[in-house]
């Protein structure tokens, strides 16, 4: 399996609705957590956000991808992100460096 889903553009809490325009951008839709990622603020997801790069680059030709970063505290080192890529933050979803 490649992780690769189709994600909702449409958020709904209680009585309010969000759209997300951004999601709708790529054609192929994955999330960080496919690739092993945990965001508690001290585990290291460098090489999930490498591997999720790395396998969604293979559709920069078919429309492009989307990483969608759920809400919590990702805790990485540098990575390289490539052309026909989006990287999306949801609410309350912040990248930590590391040291």
């Amino acid at each position: 399996s490649t992780g690769v889903k189709v994600a909702e553009s449409r958020v709904t809490r209680g009585n309010d609705q969000h759209e997300y325009p951004a999601i709708n951008c790529r054609k192929h839709i994955a999330y960080l957590t496919d690739f092993g990622a945990v965001g508690d603020g001290k585990t290291s997801n460098t090489k999930a956000f490498e591997s999720a790069i790395r396998n969604l680059s293979q559709y920069a030709n078919d429309g492009g991808a989307l990483l969608v970063v759920p809400p919590g505290k990702w805790l990485t080192g540098s990575f390289n992100l490539t052309s026909h890529f989006t990287l999306f933050l949801q609410n309350n979803a912040v990248i930590l460096g590391s040291q």
